[in-house]
């Protein structure tokens, strides 16, 4: 029998790999005795594009190490930073962005997946 897949099984398989392996990184770094900052404050993702609005383009600038134009260009969604500029932009924000934060929602793509 082929049971044809639900539309969103891929997004429940993605979420639950991004759980279980969060898990184990939080136990290790547990283990090392580090514990979240601001754990009592509601978590809500916000955007590379917020962030920057709300820190200023130059103050962007200085925190991830780059120029302004490039600050500038990614507040007005002319260029996305690169992978690895957004691993900088990650460690940066002290973890308050993520890699959907700077690309957009998984969700989010420009073909449509059936």
């Amino acid at each position: 029998m082929n049971k044809a897949k639900h539309k969103n099984q891929w997004k429940i398989n993605y979420l639950y790999r991004q759980q279980q392996l969060g898990e184990q990184n939080l136990i290790d770094l547990h283990r090392e005795g580090l514990k979240p900052e601001y754990k009592e404050r509601e978590v809500a993702r916000i955007t590379l594009k917020k962030y920057i609005e709300f820190i200023g383009i130059v103050p962007a600038a200085e925190l991830f190490d780059c120029s302004s134009a490039s600050t500038r260009a990614w507040r007005y969604g002319l260029r996305q930073p690169s992978i690895e500029q957004a691993k900088k932009i990650i460690r940066a924000s002290d973890g308050k962005l993520d890699f959907e934060s700077i690309f957009g929602s998984i969700d989010e793509t420009n073909e449509t997946v059936e």
